[in-house]
């Protein structure tokens, strides 16, 4: 019994004691834990598990990853079925729209991690649209507050329409851009969203930067002059370089507004602008004939007109 004792008391000595060899043993633990983390995908941590077993040196400093890896994989799993996803069908996914899904704060979350893990590698398009329990800005925030440098490197759409999103989920918007998070995104729709001119105002900075941002719908979002001065007030000839179609319909801009617009226009920026829509503001049938006037280097919808313009994801 003595004996038997004391070859345990060894063998665990052992497992303490082990280190792995070879070139990943002369690594650090923060060094293996960045190697880990490139390769933890929620989704398919099979490669990730399988590194954390090569040689036993290497289960003691990757456990308490791993233990992450598991949790972030549970939640994945949950959102997949959530959704009517196989684990690979989202993973492999080149676009996501779900519409009146009932999500919560926690999906947002699972969602967000997802994108921060490049757990969704494929994806260029994601519309949450009129979530049954409004995404809100809790919800915005779970998603967008861990997304950092080049987060979601494929995403090119991203639409929110109708979910109670107001400044500070602009703002968590904003922050994540300006992070460098979705570097190709080209077409953002915030519609039917109370985010008001100070939420424009929060976004304002980093959406004149985007190198490819060619579509911005506004609309319906309870945007004043304010908002639009902090969008397209005292432009650069850098700003909104690749900006096409720009939405403002539906909103409660006054003529000033406007002016503000067509001095944007009219000057050195929007060098690219194909179309503005107007349509259903605080003005006049004559104050919207005279903004078209002053507008007409770009196709500008007033009134209650139908365009093609109508579709900003097409």
């Amino acid at each position: 019994m003595a004996a038997r004792a004391t070859r345990s008391a060894s063998r665990k000595a052992r497992v303490a004691e082990a280190v792995a060899t070879g070139p990943l043993g002369a690594l650090s633990h923060d060094e293996l834990g960045v190697i880990f983390d490139g390769l933890a995908d929620p989704l398919r941590p099979v490669v990730a598990v399988a590194l954390s077993s090569t040689c036993l040196g290497l289960r003691t400093p990757l456990r308490e990853a791993v233990a992450v890896l598991k949790e972030r994989h549970v939640r994945a799993v949950a959102l997949c079925r959530k959704v009517g996803l196989s684990r690979a069908g989202l993973r492999d996914a080149a676009e996501l729209m779900w519409v009146e899904k009932e999500f919560n704060t926690g999906d947002m979350a699972t969602l967000g991690m997802l994108l921060c893990t490049n757990g969704l590698p494929s994806l260029e398009s994601l519309e949450l649209a009129l979530s049954l329990e409004d995404i809100g800005d809790k919800g915005v925030q779970a998603l967008f507050d861990g997304l950092g440098h080049c987060a979601a490197p494929s995403l090119r759409l991203l639409g929110f329409g109708g979910n109670e999103i107001g400044p500070p989920g602009a703002a968590a918007l904003a922050a994540a851009l300006h992070r460098g998070a979705m570097p190709k995104l080209a077409i953002l729709g915030l519609q039917s969203n109370p985010i008001g001119s100070q939420g424009v105002a929060a976004l304002a900075p980093v959406l004149r930067k985007m190198p490819a941002l060619k579509k911005l719908c506004l609309c319906h979002c309870d945007i004043g002059d304010e908002g639009v001065a902090s969008l397209v007030g005292n432009l650069g000839k850098d700003d909104f370089k690749a900006l096409e179609n720009l939405y403002l319909d539906d909103n409660k801009i006054t003529s000033a507004g406007g002016e503000t617009l067509a001095a944007a226009v009219n000057g050195n920026a929007f060098q690219l602008l194909e179309a503005l829509d107007m349509r259903r503001n605080d003005m006049s049938a004559e104050e919207e004939e005279a903004l078209k006037a002053k507008l007409d280097r770009v196709y500008t919808l007033v009134g209650d007109e139908y365009d093609e313009y109508d579709e900003y994801d097409e």
